[in-house]
């Protein structure tokens, strides 16, 4: 049986955008429709973080590369963080 390999995690959104294949594939994967769908997804290079909207789509798309990326990207609050927001 292989060795399961482990994920990479991506640490911003420029190397989330080129790993799963650029703006155009990802303004398809988050059905950004139009000629110029794709420039909305370009924005997001420039932007600390993704529109949360698309958090399962793009983690689902990143998962079948074998590859992560923080939910803060999405500006997601996980357990530790929501301790830090409520003192």
């Amino acid at each position: 049986m292989g060795k399961r390999s482990e994920s990479r995690e991506l640490q911003n959104t420029i190397e989330v955008l080129e790993a799963l294949g650029g703006e155009h594939v990802v303004a398809e994967l988050t059905l950004q429709r139009g000629p110029d769908g794709w420039k909305n997804v370009e924005g997001w290079k420039r932007a600390p973080t993704f529109p949360s909207r698309y958090y399962c789509v793009m983690n689902w798309a990143l998962r079948k590369k074998r590859l992560r990326a923080h939910p803060k990207l999405w500006g997601q609050v996980i357990a530790p963080d929501m301790e830090e927001a409520a003192a």
